[in-house]
């Protein structure tokens, strides 16, 4: 069976906006090393015959350097609210296992996955999106704009390809902060919003 979905999704990271891991596996983090975030809320999917739109997950992870680099730590998050059947297939395709966009692109930057957590999650879109995931984490993304109020967008780079986003939104995510030891706990101003279709 296939997995497709449609989603927004939300990215935070812990360097000033924008991360440097979005350009090429030639880019330094701010700090060093770089701890990030996704949140994917679905409008619309499937995965081997079971609907999960409406669901969100999170995962969060740590790179020892760039992303690029690999020997990530990472734990996904699934919507308590999800069925059980529900969360273990979005885990299936969120860790790489169904292939697809995740099983390239994580497949060789997270060496060690952390259990899966089921917590609430919750995600409001507008101008301003905001969401809150457990007590992990909680936020608002604050999209940049010209002066005629145009949102700043970006094209065209390689972490893009690889996430298969044809264009992200740029956004403030200041005051934010991600609470998870075990993972990397971390704060950050970089953040970005997407809208994206994955098949696997």
């Amino acid at each position: 069976m296939t997995w497709q979905m449609d989603a927004t999704m939300l990215e935070m990271c812990s360097c000033k906006a924008m991360c440097s891991c979005w350009l090429g596996p030639e880019s330094v983090p701010d700090e060093g090393w770089c701890a990030g975030a996704l949140l994917i809320d679905i409008e619309k999917g499937a995965i081997d015959g079971q609907d999960v739109g409406g669901c969100r997950a999170a995962l969060a992870a740590w790179w020892p350097g760039n992303f690029f680099a690999g020997n990530g730590t990472a734990r996904l998050y699934l919507d308590s609210s999800a069925s059980d059947a529900q969360r273990s297939a979005l885990e299936a395709v969120f860790s790489g296992k169904k292939g697809g966009m995740f099983g390239a692109v994580l497949g060789p930057a997270v060496t060690k996955w952390l259990p899966a957590k089921s917590v609430p999650i919750d995600i409001q879109r507008g101008d301003a999106p905001s969401f809150s995931v457990g007590d992990v984490a909680k936020g608002t993304l604050t999209r940049y704009k010209d002066g005629a109020g145009n949102i700043a967008t970006v094209q065209g780079t390689a972490a893009q390809g690889a996430f298969q986003s044809t264009s992200m939104e740029i956004a403030s995510a200041k005051g934010m902060r991600w609470t998870e030891p075990e993972v990397r706990s971390w704060e950050g101003d970089s953040g970005t919003v997407h809208k994206v279709r994955w098949a696997g």
